[in-house]
């Protein structure tokens, strides 16, 4: 049985067969969810996450089904591995967001069907197979492409740095601040192709193909960052050092004016309308690769 709870649970093939798939269902969508039905458990609003696992299920004809842990049985007397054995009963896939991946990890020992993890405090990995999809789709290859990452190391990055590692083509340059690293390096998989820096290098983003951010306050974050690292804002200064091919990303929501301005997002290097069309894209594929 497969699950997808993180990045590092896929082998190199997992990741290009789901990228694969969702290439094809772009271009001629089948059915290979009918007659499945799909729980959706969303403990942290969402747009993008829930509107195209949803719109994607539709389109491979599976049925999907809203869940609401506050309404079941475990807000009053019973189990947590009672709860998702008896899911496993009823469906044959779980879609789960949570402000906590030791949930996702507990679901995972009782649920006895595949578990999609469609966000926790530590894990974003749909974010990253649609950003790499967006990635191939724009530039043709992924071979020795060179990303910027600035701001936050948060959930998003963390996944990010799992696909690197995982394709083994990818640099990503972090630009971050240096007493956000050191809280959080033991966590860091450690790679030749990733690489810490505390100031902003214009000889880095000159060379990069890509720039990409995110709010610089997370979940479960204890303290304010805005002020901390205001200086590694996506803005038109930070943009013009770059090359006439270089595209901005953002996973979105966005906090206009604190990690990125507006002429930025708005402007013509960006590209993340494509990007968040993308998430339903990869998550077709991730759906068909399950083979649920």
């Amino acid at each position: 049985m497969k699950n997808l709870l993180n990045i590092s649970d896929l082998l190199l093939q997992d990741l290009q067969t789901i990228l694969n798939h969702a290439d094809e269902l772009n271009s001629s969508l089948d059915n290979c969810l009918q007659g499945k039905n799909i729980g959706l458990i969303f403990e942290k609003n969402s747009t993008r996450t829930r509107l195209s696992f949803k719109v994607g299920i539709n389109q491979l004809d599976g049925n999907y089904i809203d869940i609401r842990l506050d309404e079941l049985n475990l807000q009053r007397i019973e189990s947590y591995e009672d709860t998702f054995e008896i899911m496993s009963c009823y469906l044959d896939c779980l879609i789960f967001r949570t402000t906590d991946h030791s949930k996702l990890d507990l679901a995972s020992k009782f649920f006895k069907k595949p578990i999609i993890n469609a966000l926790s405090n530590i894990s974003h990995p749909c974010q990253a197979i649609s950003d790499i999809y967006t990635l191939q789709e724009h530039f043709g290859t992924l071979n020795g492409l060179k990303i910027v990452w600035m701001g936050d190391i948060n959930n998003v990055l963390f996944s990010l740095i799992e696909t690197s590692i995982l394709l083994g083509n990818i640099k990503i340059d972090i630009f971050t601040d240096e007493n956000i690293y050191n809280t959080v390096k033991k966590s860091i998989p450690i790679s030749t192709n990733i690489n810490f820096h505390f100031e902003v290098d214009e000889n880095i983003l000159r060379s990069s193909q890509c720039i990409m951010t995110d709010v610089f306050n997370s979940m479960n974050d204890l303290y304010d960052k805005e002020q901390i690292l205001n200086r590694f804002q996506v803005n038109k200064q930070i943009m013009s050092f770059t090359n006439s091919e270089t595209i901005f990303m953002h996973c979105l929501p966005a906090k206009i004016g604190s990690e990125v301005t507006e002429d930025v997002i708005r402007g013509k290097k960006s590209v993340v309308l494509q990007q968040a069309k993308n998430r339903m894209i990869a998550q077709r594929g991730i759906l068909k690769w399950l083979n649920i």
